[in-house]
């Protein structure tokens, strides 16, 4: 999983820089990633991690097991999500004199009861919201990866290109923006994921088709940055969505043909690593750093190491202790995989 955690804490970062000075065009277009990539590759990350554990049979379909993968990823998001509503909460209430939410708001604010994902706590947790309802949709989508590879990749293929082509139906139809924050706009980046993963399960390390899928993997991003920044329409079509994807299905490969082992006592490679883990954190709190705290907003260094900072306690205090709460379940046939 290291090279996936790496992935992520790299994407979490970009989404700092992003904010702070990326959206300013102050670097050049191949290479400034767009938010709103980093997120699509969160999700399809996501997508990969969650089939993992329904693919090598960590998880069953009955109810024990499904009651434990919902209590597992409660555990997983709930405790940084609550904490940081809390927080931002009490910031608000005690700067403006007034509560920002109500009773009646609860349900959207706290339980992503709501379809167009909008926070006032902390505005980067509409990704929360979508991730949430992923979780709902899951094991359902799972279930599509399982038996042969033969008989369920093109079925997932076929459903794949349904929600790519959704995206396009309701741009051109309803005026929906393929810059949705719904669930529905996001789906393919999960379910890519998805099926990378069963694609890849079973493979064995490969060094050279590492190597093309890491440079393959770039090569998208470099060319989606380029189209956000140039051809802006570009990006937010058909086009710019199968791009991403691709390169989730590339990052996937290539974690599949890591010979980890090589790695494992790297300390650059263990830094990186554990900026994947700290990664929600570091996405979670440079958002309430730069809302309340508006002079980190234009440095941003001191952002990154204030976002790494918090996030390393918040893990360390919530986060863990939480973690270790989770139903345990290893697969029978492979390593596990933790999140």
């Amino acid at each position: 999983m290291d090279l996936l955690l790496i992935i992520r804490g790299l994407a979490a970062l970009s989404v700092v820089v992003w904010h702070a000075e990326g959206n300013h065009a102050e670097f050049p277009p191949v290479v400034n990633i767009p938010g709103r990539t980093a997120v699509w590759l969160f999700f399809g990350i996501s997508g990969y991690v969650i089939s993992y554990g329904f693919v090598h049979r960590r998880y069953k379909y009955t109810l024990h097991d499904l009651r434990d993968f919902y209590i597992n990823r409660f555990l997983r998001i709930y405790p940084l999500f609550l904490l940081l509503s809390a927080v931002g909460w009490i910031t608000l209430l005690l700067t403006s004199g007034t509560s920002p939410i109500g009773w009646r708001d609860l349900p959207a604010q706290l339980l992503a009861i709501q379809f167009d994902q909008n926070y006032i706590l902390n505005g980067v947790f509409w990704t929360l919201g979508i991730e949430l309802q992923f979780y709902l949709l899951a094991p359902l989508l799972a279930w599509m990866l399982l038996g042969r590879k033969s008989r369920c990749l093109i079925p997932c293929a076929c459903l794949y290109g349904v929600m790519v082509y959704w995206n396009q139906c309701a741009a051109d139809q309803w005026g929906w923006s393929f810059d949705g924050r719904n669930i529905l706009a996001n789906l393919s980046h999960f379910f890519m994921g998805m099926i990378a993963c069963r694609l890849v399960a079973g493979g064995k390390p490969n060094m050279k088709l590492l190597f093309f899928a890491l440079a393959g993997a770039a090569a998208a991003i470099a060319y989606s940055n380029w189209l956000y920044h140039c051809r802006s329409g570009w990006y937010w079509s058909v086009r710019g969505i199968l791009l991403v994807d691709a390169a989730i299905f590339l990052f996937v490969v290539a974690h599949a043909c890591c010979q980890r082992p090589k790695h494992s006592r790297n300390p650059v490679y263990l830094g990186f690593a554990f900026l994947g883990t700290l990664s929600y954190g570091i996405y979670a709190w440079h958002a309430y750093l730069m809302t309340h705290l508006i002079w980190l907003s234009t440095n941003v260094l001191a952002l990154i190491g204030a976002s790494i900072v918090a996030a390393y306690f918040s893990y360390r205090l919530v986060e863990r202790p939480c973690l270790k709460l989770k139903r345990r379940h290893p697969e029978p046939h492979a390593p596990t995989v933790t999140e």
